[in-house]
């Protein structure tokens, strides 16, 4: 088996998890009709880094396999999420959430200069000074 059937079947078989990583806790909610144990603030976090990181990748052109599972798992958590809203009683909530969701979505890919920006900034922090401290 050569090296790249095995780069494959590796790349295949993280998206065939991602794809099903968030059905558990879905079908659970599901039947319990509850979200009892289940934090939404956690949820929106993560639903947060994985659009930070998809939209980082996006910009800088990477392939698209490298990032491919994480438009699946965003997927899962708004599902997820709107379960949530909605066995709670806030499904009203979920228009704010939405609109959140869009805005961040459109600044973070069509306004190239916030992660030029945050790029930049993180450059500067990282550069360790050269001055002495007296």
């Amino acid at each position: 088996m050569g090296a790249d059937t095995i780069l494959h079947l590796a790349n295949f078989s993280t998206l065939f998890i991602c794809m099903v990583l968030k059905f558990p806790q879905i079908f659970v909610l599901i039947s319990a009709k509850s979200t009892t144990g289940i934090s939404v603030k956690s949820l929106v976090l993560e639903l947060v880094g994985f659009i930070v990181f998809v939209s980082y990748q996006m910009y800088y052109e990477y392939p698209p396999p490298t990032y491919l599972e994480y438009p699946i798992l965003i997927a899962q958590d708004v599902i997820l999420l709107l379960l949530i809203l909605y066995y709670d009683g806030n499904l009203k909530q979920s228009v704010l959430y939405a609109a959140l969701f869009l805005g961040g979505w459109h600044a973070l890919t069509l306004r190239s200069w916030i992660i030029d920006l945050a790029m930049v900034r993180a450059a500067r922090s990282s550069t360790p000074s050269t001055g002495a401290t007296t």
